[in-house]
């Protein structure tokens, strides 16, 4: 770290602020970008990342707490420090009046970030087991009718072993969504036969695209590589046709349906009577959502086309279909926490 007057910088992976520590300052970035973080039960959750002209460190001097987050720079940044003296200096020129909603505020802020930081982690948590359900029961599951079963005490370990959770934690979690219908635990009188049942993989497997489209807002948290809440109930009929029209198109070596786009707009003006910009206003919006792609060439109908996997439009249907009944098992889950 080389100081220049008021001013410091730091090299990426530098720690800036500890958690928990004493603050006798505050910073505005000048350049480069921080990550905000806290530890909570033994788990390392990114918090947001600012960027040039953001403030941070400034509670502590605030309410002369100990540093609520840990902040670390992620590429050279350069910060100017404001020590408690300049700090003390600027609170000086306002209105002795106006001065106690800055306490005020800094225990909102503090008590709001505490309990999104909660949620973060409850929300990633939950999240992440069901993925790794949903991996583990593709890989090594035991098939049964439309869904697959797992040796219960074999997938907790795996679990605990990937995301670093305590078992008591993972065994928590399970046992909420046990009670979510989404899975169910079938015990038995030695424990190592339990098992751990899914009884839709399908449905379980919406569930999850679900769950990473509704946390997408979460900082750190990778975008869903599908996006159904920009369709609309046109763009869920055009998902219907699509799907009923690919039994007549021809296909990749990847299975992939190719639907020449000259011919798509002809046939949904003709069987849906939708209008030729509606009907392409709608299929933009899929392409939006990841449901399907549009290529400029195909080399399965030599024009441009619409391209798609039957698997993936009817998990975007299913997921519309059960959006309203997902969303209540995220509440349900989330308020078991």
């Amino acid at each position: 770290m080389v100081k220049q007057g008021n001013v410091q910088n730091f090299e990426p992976g530098q720690l800036i602020l500890r958690e928990n520590s004493p603050g006798d300052s505050a910073y505005i970035i000048l350049s480069g970008k921080v990550e905000v973080s806290k530890v909570i039960e033994g788990q390392r959750i990114v918090l947001d990342r600012l960027g040039p002209g953001s403030i941070f460190g400034e509670m502590s001097l605030i309410d002369g707490q100990p540093r609520s987050a840990s902040v670390t720079a992620v590429e050279p940044t350069r910060l100017s420090v404001i020590d408690r003296p300049r700090f003390q200096a600027i609170l000086n020129l306002i209105p002795k009046e106006v001065r106690p909603l800055f306490t005020s505020l800094s225990e909102r802020l503090r008590n709001t970030n505490q309990m999104v930081s909660t949620l973060s982690l409850r929300e990633r948590l939950i999240y992440s087991v069901c993925a790794l359900i949903c991996t583990l029961g593709s890989l090594k599951g035991i098939p049964r009718e439309q869904g697959f079963a797992y040796p219960y005490r074999e997938l907790l370990l795996e679990i605990c072993r990937v995301l670093a959770f305590s078992q008591k934690k993972i065994e928590e979690a399970l046992d909420n969504l046990a009670q979510t219908e989404l899975i169910r635990l079938e015990t038995a009188g030695n424990p190592d036969d339990s098992l751990l049942l899914v009884p839709e993989t399908e449905l379980f497997g919406a569930f999850v695209d679900f769950l990473a489209e509704r946390l997408s807002h979460l900082p750190g948290f990778p975008m869903p590589s599908c996006k159904y809440s920009v369709l609309d109930e046109k763009a869920q009929e055009i998902l219907y046709f699509l799907k009923n029209q690919s039994g007549s198109l021809p296909r990749d070596d990847r299975g992939r349906s190719h639907y020449d786009f000259d011919r798509y707009v002809k046939d949904s003006v003709r069987i849906l009577k939708y209008g030729v910009k509606d009907a392409i206003l709608q299929l933009q919006k899929l392409a939006g959502s990841g449901a399907i792609k549009l290529v400029k060439f195909s080399d399965v109908v030599q024009n441009k086309a619409i391209v798609y996997n039957v698997a993936d439009i009817s998990q975007a249907q299913l997921i519309l279909l059960q959006a309203n009944e997902f969303d209540a098992v995220y509440k349900k889950l989330m308020k078991k926490g």
